[in-house]
């Protein structure tokens, strides 16, 4: 598979993009859609990691597959309840010390 990424600075609003291609397709990105793909490839990367160390651990040690699955599940259980807390947060300005 053939992926390439490139970053313009578009000639009409002056805006930059990032142009992500993917075989012969081609998406034209905001800058916050580029960063937000990046993190979920990141994201997605890691958790498959873990869930096929999983399977490999279970199956090395002959323990079922219902537990390796069970243990899964769990885990984006725990995933999904540590992504739903909610963030706070105030920015200062650093030449007053006023929040704004």
């Amino acid at each position: 598979m053939n992926v390439s990424v490139e970053g313009i600075v578009a000639y009409r609003n002056k805006e930059p993009y990032v142009i992500l291609k993917i075989g012969s397709e081609k998406a034209q990105l905001t800058i916050a859609e580029a960063h937000k793909i990046a993190k979920d490839v990141i994201v997605m990367a890691a958790r498959t990691e873990a869930d096929a160390m999983l399977v490999r651990f279970f199956e090395s040690h002959q323990l079922p597959e219902a537990a390796c699955a069970a243990m899964m599940q769990e885990f984006r259980l725990y995933r999904l309840a540590l992504e739903s807390d909610t963030v706070t947060g105030t920015i200062v300005d650093p030449d007053t010390g006023e929040t704004i």
